[in-house]
């Protein structure tokens, strides 16, 4: 009986030092920016603070002179366990990044990437290929941004593991197929009566530059590059309902996974996990309609909060925010704008005819456009 005792005591006693163990135990200490280990391995144990804490955090490492970064959301992890982020680049051109994972199994979720060159890319979009298979197989588009002196490519790979190559797209693409758009012969337009224009031509039902135009017109917008379409008046704008074109629109704020330090506490819920508000796809549009119109309708149809206001200054609607993401909300400089076929228009998006097939891009900068390569529409 005596044992007995004993041994229940005994029993009681290593219970109890269990469960101190347990309450001393500290989760990680997280920090906004951590180094990957030199073998790669970020533990289960910061991943497991992180997912509890339901933090951002931001892992570097480098790699043949190319640093990289992995952005995790605490809410995106499933499972805790050991995860290698380790990167090795094999090549970075001006067109081409190729690269492999260290990692023998899939995170089982979508963290952003970035690899941070050390030069200019030679386009604003690029596509990430798996070459795992012998053959290149698109996985997923990447956004670019940065400077004149660097580039950032970010994408949200849903493979962790092989081989990749990133590769440079054609500055106007063709993200789908499209139909011949309608051709009108071109016509030189005299305008003598406007300083802001000289000789113009008519293309697909819109006016062009020339180039030559020396001074602003009445609403402050500097001469047009040579080849671009010349703004619209709202007032002037006839919307035939019947003839329908198809658009390439995409909305997306990557540029904040970069500048997370810079970024307004309370809007952090509001920056999707990789950067995509909404993903490049056909939109339909009709004749006559202008960017702002699409934008419009496109975030009413998917439940997309925008906000805007009208600006007579420059005869167009300014947007002041998407997704709740407001400009200043991530720096001084930050603010959103949008580009066709890869060109930064210098003139509000209510004076922008679309034509068919164009590709729109809104995107959210943080540096008055020089990270999403639009800092000459800024001035």
């Amino acid at each position: 009986m005596k044992k007995r005792i004993i041994c229940f005591l005994l029993a009681l006693l290593l219970l109890g030092l269990s469960a101190c163990q347990d309450l001393g135990k500290k989760p990680a200490t997280l920090q906004s920016k951590m180094p990957i280990p030199e073998d790669g391995v970020i533990a289960a144990s910061v991943l497991e603070s992180l997912q509890k804490q339901n933090k951002v955090v931001t892992f570097y490492g480098e790699s043949n002179g190319v640093s990289y970064e992995w952005t995790v959301f605490g809410s995106d992890i499933e499972e805790i366990r050991d995860l290698n982020f380790a990167v090795e680049i094999l090549q970075a051109t001006k067109e081409k990044v190729a690269f492999r994972y260290f990692s023998l199994e899939d995170f089982g979720f979508s963290p952003v990437l970035s690899l941070c060159l050390k030069e200019a890319w030679s386009s604003n979009s690029a596509t990430v290929y798996n070459l795992s298979n012998g053959a290149a197989q698109p996985q997923c588009s990447a956004s670019v941004t940065g400077s004149k002196e660097e580039s950032i490519l970010n994408f949200s790979p849903a493979s962790q593991t092989g081989s990749f190559e990133i590769r440079a797209d054609e500055t106007v693409n063709t993200l789908l197929a499209q139909t011949e758009p309608p051709t009108q012969p071109a016509a030189t337009v005299p305008m003598e009566t406007d300083p802001y224009l000289s000789d113009v031509t008519s293309e697909n039902g819109r006016i062009l530059s020339d180039g030559k135009a020396s001074g602003q017109d009445q609403y402050k917008t500097d001469p047009v590059p040579a080849g671009k379409p010349l703004p619209v008046e709202p007032d002037d704008q006839v919307v035939n309902s019947q003839k329908t074109y198809t658009c390439t629109f995409s909305i997306e704020c990557t540029t904040i996974l970069n500048n997370l330090g810079d970024l307004e506490p309370d809007k952090l819920d509001e920056v999707p996990s990789d950067g995509i508000i909404f993903p490049a796809q056909a939109v339909t549009f009709y004749e006559g309609e202008s960017v702002f119109d699409v934008l419009q309708r496109v975030c009413k149809e998917n439940g997309i909060h925008m906000e805007a206001s009208w600006t007579p200054m420059y005869n167009s609607a300014y947007v002041e925010g998407i997704h709740n993401l407001y400009e200043f909300d991530c720096g001084s400089g930050s603010g959103w704008m949008y580009s066709v076929n890869g060109w930064y228009p210098n003139y509000g998006c209510s004076r922008y005819q679309l034509a068919q097939g164009e590709i729109v891009r809104w995107r959210y900068t943080c540096d008055l456009g020089s990270d999403i390569g639009g800092g000459y529409a800024m001035g």
